[in-house]
């Protein structure tokens, strides 16, 4: 049986495609959801087979990896900025964006909606959501470049700690006035995901279509790591999950895992991620992605 560690952002997408793969081909797989820095600590440690991370591990976080590691994109997805107030239809600008999460906007109603308090909700464990959350906000915001700035764990002005995306949603849900970030796949009634200020100057909500065209925009190094915090085109905040595996030591787990993720690369494995929410990678990538699987070794 494979060992495994998901981040929350890409959780129910591992689950649907391990699901899969027991069916059809006989793999197993027992998942453990953590925070995208938990899960690269795992995979560092060799307490799991793969991560699944939103954040590309750092370049000391490759040197220290003792077999080697390899990053293969997965699937990719929307951060929204969610939140609490009905009967309210969000659009932030850049500026209000950063100023909300800042504390300098504390109500609903300078933003053109009712009278509400915000409460602001952000991540306490070290959380790849975070880091393309605060990356984005760095890329648009001096204050936020040179205050809390962005990483997997920042020093947030203001707001309420929360320890995964489950916890983000039931506090958002639970909470009038609340506002946060969280994959798109968990917005429902009565959160509602804001429409974002892009680049452009388009103002976009976190649909496949507006998260693809920014998706398609993250320039990847030869490792087929990279991020763009701030695209021009389609929705602002974007970022891939990456099934990150060692290169060599894993013996009799190596054919799981390749079929493992022969099946999450190909047109169907895809397609199941894309039913829950998740962003479809182009077939350049997927395939760059499976040409990767020859540089894995027993």
């Amino acid at each position: 049986m494979l060992q495994g560690s998901s981040s929350t952002f890409a959780a129910q997408a591992y689950f649907r495609w391990f699901n899969q793969l027991a069916v059809h081909e006989n793999v197993n797989a027992e998942l453990m959801v953590v925070g995208s820095g938990e899960s690269i600590r795992r995979v560092l440690s060799g307490r799991v087979t793969f991560a699944g991370s939103d954040s590309p591990p750092s370049p000391q976080e490759m040197q220290a990896a003792p077999r080697g590691l390899l990053a293969f994109p997965v699937t990719a997805g929307a951060i929204a900025v969610a939140y609490n107030a009905p009967g309210c239809q969000l659009r932030l600008s850049r500026a209000q964006l950063s100023d909300v999460f800042l504390g300098r906007i504390t109500n609903f109603k300078a933003l053109g909606c009712s009278d509400q308090p915000i409460t602001v909700l952000h991540r306490r464990d070290a959380s790849g959501s975070t880091a393309n959350f605060t990356a984005a906000l760095a890329s648009i915001s001096r204050a936020w470049r040179e205050g809390p700035g962005s990483g997997r764990q920042v020093a947030w002005p203001v707001g309420q700690a929360v320890a995964s995306s489950e916890a983000m949603a039931a506090v958002l849900v639970a909470t009038p006035g609340a506002i946060g970030y969280i994959e798109s796949t968990y917005i429902r009634a009565p959160i509602q995901a804001a429409a974002l200020q892009n680049r452009l100057g388009q103002f976009m909500r976190p649909d496949a279509r507006a998260a693809a065209k920014a998706v398609a925009s993250i320039p990847l190094n030869n490792r087929l790591l990279g991020t763009n915090p701030d695209p021009a085109d389609g929705y602002p905040i974007v970022n891939l999950n990456w099934m990150l595996v060692p290169a060599w030591g894993l013996g009799d787990q190596l054919p799981a895992l390749k079929t493992s993720l022969r099946y999450i690369l190909s047109r169907e494995g895809q397609d199941n991620a894309e039913l829950l929410g998740y962003v479809a990678l182009p077939p350049e990538l997927r395939e760059k992605a499976l040409n990767q699987l020859g540089r894995i070794r027993r």
